[in-house]
């Protein structure tokens, strides 16, 4: 049985291997992609999260945390969206909020110059 990715879930994720400057290691990710991508196609667009959480968080940043089903204090790094096949899903952790999400949204339209 296909197992359903939904827009909004935090997952478990392995982006090995990464190359130079891009995230890498199993990690969570936030899914951002339309429910219609992640059903009908093998991929799913992602937004990486880290465990190094600065002491200022830039506009670029979105913090999450235990809520969301994470362990740690994490942010989000929207700079560092990309697709991947959803072979490289690993477990589900949890979900954002409604709230989370528009603020990922609006990050996203801010990195990508999205009127």
């Amino acid at each position: 049985m296909a197992r359903v990715i939904k827009r909004g879930e935090i997952w478990i994720v392995d982006l090995e291997p990464g190359t130079h400057q891009e995230m890498h290691k199993k990690r969570p990710a936030l899914i951002v992609s339309h429910n219609k991508i992640n059903e009908k196609t093998a991929h799913a667009i992602i937004v990486p999260a880290s465990t190094k959480v600065p002491h200022t968080i830039g506009i670029e940043m979105i913090h999450i945390g235990k809520k969301e089903g994470l362990d740690k204090p994490s942010v989000l790094l929207p700079i560092y969206i990309r697709s991947i096949d959803q072979e490289r899903l690993i477990k589900k952790l949890g979900t954002v909020s409604e709230e989370t999400l528009i603020h990922v949204d609006e990050v996203l339209k801010l990195i990508l110059a999205i009127s």
